[in-house]
């Protein structure tokens, strides 16, 4: 932590001429980490999907009395993992514009399915290249104009 706030200070004091691409590398760090962040909501939120699923359906088979009702908490983590990749994204991660292209495309991580934000974000992790992005963009083209 100290390295890193140091490296910044650095950076921006005496390498005035280079520190547009220091400043660039930092912010790619900071979009990394909330990106890594959203990944790991977004595995909590998962891992409460299927223990909520576990419970009602395969649980309640077994003891065949009904159970307590058990909050799940994966909504909340669907919302922490959407906000960590919309932070990333607009900071420029290839991957999380592609996360937030595909969950508006695909309705997931509790976003309403929006084709127009899921063709903004596709294109913009295109232009920042992604390689899956434009094969995405395609497919969803195809499919959209023959449905």
């Amino acid at each position: 932590m100290k390295f890193d706030y140091l490296k910044t200070v650095w950076t921006l004091l005496f390498q005035a001429q280079d520190s547009k691409n220091d400043v660039f590398l930092l912010l790619d760090h900071d979009a990394e980490h909330e990106y890594q962040q959203g990944l790991y909501f977004e595995q909590m939120a998962l891992n409460d999907q299927y223990q909520h699923f576990m419970r009602q359906h395969i649980y309640r088979r077994i003891n065949e009395e009904p159970q307590a009702h058990a909050t799940s908490f994966a909504y909340l983590n669907e919302r922490n993992a959407i906000w960590c990749f919309l932070r990333s994204a607009l900071r420029g991660h290839p991957e999380a514009e592609y996360k937030m292209g595909i969950g508006y495309l695909n309705g997931q991580l509790g976003l309403d399915r929006n084709y127009i934000k899921a063709e903004k974000w596709l294109k913009k992790a295109a232009q920042d290249g992604h390689p899956d992005a434009k094969r995405c963009l395609h497919d969803a083209y195809s499919q959209l104009a023959f449905s």
